[in-house]
């Protein structure tokens, strides 16, 4: 038998449970995301280091296969994203400050930015902020 005395206590359950996912799902959203996309021509296998305001990722891609991660959600002005790879026994090493919602960073056949990618977005590797 199903009473009506129940459904306000299901409603609330509902409202409950809406209640604390709402943040998370508002920070899953709008966190920027950078993609760096290795071109489907490239040779052999790129090594990277990601570094995300000391929050250190390595790991490889292949040919036409991405990688990538979060920014800050508010960032400050000692933000600092870097990319570093090696390709074929070239290294390489960009600053990326992301963009809401994502940024994409494309990465040529030989191991260089891609024309593709937004030159404003992104600089070469000098000293860190401070």
């Amino acid at each position: 038998m199903n009473t009506s005395a129940n459904k306000p206590k299901r409603h609330f359950r509902r409202w409950v449970m809406a209640l604390l996912l709402a943040p998370l799902i508002f920070w899953y959203v709008a966190t920027p995301q950078v993609s760096f996309h290795f071109s489907h021509k490239g040779q052999g296998r790129l090594g990277y280091i990601l570094n995300v305001q000391h929050d250190l990722s390595k790991g490889e891609i292949y040919p036409g296969q991405t990688t990538g991660g979060a920014g800050h959600i508010f960032p400050n002005s000692q933000f600092f994203m870097e990319f570093d790879w090696n390709n074929g026994g070239t290294s390489h090493c960009i600053r990326v400050k992301p963009k809401w919602p994502k940024t994409d960073v494309y990465i040529g056949e030989k191991g260089a930015i891609d024309s593709r990618t937004d030159g404003k977005l992104i600089e070469a590797c000098g000293p860190l902020p401070k």
